[in-house]
């Protein structure tokens, strides 16, 4: 807030949907509404974790990776699905606190976008620390039980553990922003697609940038 005044830049809490290519409604917390025009607009509302309604989320054994940053105590044993960057930095970041984590990942390689020969060492080390890294290995069910959580494999194995962190993915913020209203277009995730050059989105005079247009999403990253 401090850094939009010296810049006098306006700024406004609230809920915002597009109605036309150049007018949106604001509708704030205490129900107050109002409406803006502009020439153009940028989308930046961010990404928060994908929750896929058969995975059982509970706070307790089963979490996803913004629940993660409250919890109470360090679980005796994690599970991490998903060697995507969050769940690696999750996984590294528990095994260095000695907590015995075991990694999941449908696909048979980690972290496409890095050198390989860099990917192949970094694993190597995970697992000298005494981290179970399972590749190729698609989750078939999640559950929640009294004193554990258990996954099981598609080929069935199963693996224990007192937590799981399911971290495969993120979705874009856009459910209440009506772009199908105004033609922008978005993938099943909530990335909105944009043009590589410009970051216009369908519709010319409307941009989108950072997470919500999917890769390179983190900062360290598309600073590159």
């Amino acid at each position: 807030q401090h850094q939009f005044m010296r810049n006098t830049v306006r700024s406004a809490r609230a809920a915002v949907k597009f109605l036309t290519p150049n007018k949106a409604s604001l509708t704030a917390d205490n129900g107050d509404y109002s409406e803006v025009g502009f020439a153009n607009a940028l989308i930046a509302v961010g990404t928060r974790p994908h929750r896929p309604a058969d995975v059982p989320f509970d706070g307790k054994r089963i979490f996803d990776s913004d629940e993660m940053l409250e919890l109470h105590h360090l679980p005796r044993t994690l599970t991490v699905i998903g060697a995507g960057v969050i769940g690696v930095e999750y996984a590294t970041i528990f095994s260095a606190l000695d907590v015995p984590v075991t990694l999941v990942e449908p696909r048979n390689s980690i972290l496409d976008f890095i050198d390989r020969e860099i990917v192949d060492d970094f694993i190597h080390q995970m697992r000298d620390r005494g981290m179970t890294i399972r590749l190729g290995s698609p989750v078939k069910e999640i559950a929640s039980k009294p004193d554990y959580a258990e996954v099981t494999l598609a080929d069935g194995r199963t693996i224990r553990s007192e937590m799981v962190l399911y971290a495969a993915g993120r979705t874009g913020n856009i459910a209440s922003l009506g772009l199908d209203a105004v033609g922008i277009e978005a993938d099943a995730r909530g990335r909105v697609k944009v043009d590589p050059q410009t970051f216009q989105t369908s519709v010319p005079n409307i941009y989108a940038a950072g997470d919500v247009i999917g890769f390179p999403s983190l900062a360290s990253t598309s600073m590159e």
